[in-house]
């Protein structure tokens, strides 16, 4: 068995084995196989699919890359929360407190961001201090004192992933639904997580792009999980503006820290509460979506939910002092506005532009060696719906680079289209799969 016989076995549709696939991880993850050779292999599973039989195989190799945690020993009601991803999407760091507040131990494996979407880690380590890089053993102390983990997957959980996962979005392959699967499931195993809720993000903020390919790979997901013996339900929600009003770190994080004390906009509210009504059905087998969402609104009218976010940030050796005090996080030098030039009402705001225009200011990285500015970003004042006059602001842009501001202004209303007639905001939760 080699590599170059595996890579034209699926150059050629055919089916490939069990052994196959773990000869090709096992091999990948030691560098003993070349980036050129799993970028072909990837690129034919791209154009020629996988069955499910496949997609499996390649979930339990990749997870059992490296280390395998059995959480169940702390509770059979762990829950975990996983999302495609996107542009201000900083559903995570909100919704993880809420459900432990609930009593619902949560743990999560994250990663840090490339292109357009953010990685939580990322976003987490903007906090002084924040410790993401925790133990097997630190990972289930710290859900075990506290009822909520997230860590960076670089504690040697399924390594085999977190290279094809940098592979796949070089490629160009970030899109294959075979590969997401099992990509996702990958991580899933690795963390002993038996009860799974996936955030499926489409639009042109994230990519998957259409509402049909999510669809797809949640009912995908849902039959890898029975197969699996894992319980799974799946969110589609929209991405094609981006959600909330802050796009990048510093900015996100002082945005989750004003949702959970109870100032949050109503689109991330609104895929919050379905995510999180659907975790606790998950757990408690309540269906009812009405009383899900009382449960979910208490803990965050009481301060529990931010207490409950506190807490991770103390056990995880973050500065409290910032998420006390939220105006503490460092400004960008440059907060410039962005004026609206005619008068409307705000119909589409794109949010792959408005993403590319964070990574511009240095916000994003589009290579794993790059190093993100955690000051810049943009905040939006005007979301879908709005009504807005000529020369009113826009958004404001941040950035610590002089030289990016005019050409970031000028791009950032072309994102903004704007029409004279009513225009009706829909929720961005599209569909509910279990």
């Amino acid at each position: 068995m080699d590599i170059k016989s595996i890579i034209k076995k699926k150059r050629t549709k055919q089916e490939l084995s069990n052994e196959e696939i773990r000869y090709f991880v096992g091999k990948y993850t030691k560098n003993e196989i070349s980036d050129a050779q799993a970028a072909a292999l990837m690129s034919y599973i791209y154009i020629n699919g996988m069955t499910e039989d496949e997609i499996i195989h390649l979930s339990i190799a990749m997870a059992e890359s490296g280390d395998m945690i059995s959480l169940n020993e702390i509770s059979k009601d762990i829950v975990d929360k996983h999302s495609t991803g996107g542009v201000g999407d900083k559903v995570t760091l909100i919704l993880m407190p809420i459900i432990a507040a609930l009593g619902i131990p949560v743990a999560k494996i994250s990663s840090r961001g490339y292109g357009i979407s953010g990685g939580t880690i990322d976003k987490l380590e903007s906090i002084p201090g924040f410790d993401t890089e925790v133990s097997s053993q630190g990972f289930r102390d710290i859900l075990e004192k506290t009822g909520i983990c997230i860590a960076n997957q670089s504690l040697n959980l399924a390594p085999a992933e977190g290279k094809l996962y940098k592979l796949r979005n070089e490629i160009a392959c970030a899109d294959s639904l075979p590969i997401i699967a099992a990509s996702l499931m990958s991580l899933k195993l690795a963390t002993g997580s038996d009860k799974i809720v996936f955030d499926i993000t489409c639009g042109n903020g994230t990519y998957i792009k259409t509402r049909e390919n999510a669809k797809k790979l949640a009912k995908l997901l849902i039959r890898l999980g029975k197969r699996l013996d894992k319980q799974i339900g799946c969110v589609i929600t929209d991405m094609n503006e981006p959600l909330g009003y802050c796009i990048g770190h510093n900015l996100e994080i002082q945005e989750t820290i004003m949702a959970l004390q109870g100032k949050m906009p109503e689109d991330l509210e609104n895929v919050i509460e379905a995510l999180g009504s659907l975790m606790i059905t998950l757990v408690t087998g309540n269906k009812n979506q009405a009383e899900n969402i009382t449960s979910i609104k208490e803990v965050l009218k009481d301060g529990r939910a931010y207490e409950k976010f506190k807490a991770m940030v103390e056990a995880q050796k973050g500065d409290i002092r910032f998420v006390k005090e939220p105006e503490l996080f460092r400004k960008a030098k440059h907060i410039m506005p962005v004026l609206a030039d005619k008068a409307g009402i705000v119909e589409h705001i794109d949010a792959d532009i408005v993403g590319s225009i964070a990574i511009y200011l240095g916000a994003g990285r589009m290579k794993e060696e790059s190093q993100i500015n955690r000051t810049a970003g943009i905040t939006l004042n005007k979301k879908i719906g709005d009504t807005v006059n000529s020369g009113e602001v826009l958004a404001y842009i941040h950035t610590d680079d002089e030289e990016k501001v005019n050409g970031a202004i000028h791009n950032l209303q072309e994102a903004f289209q704007m029409t004279d007639r009513k225009v009706t905001v829909k929720s961005k939760v599209l569909e509910v799969l279990q």
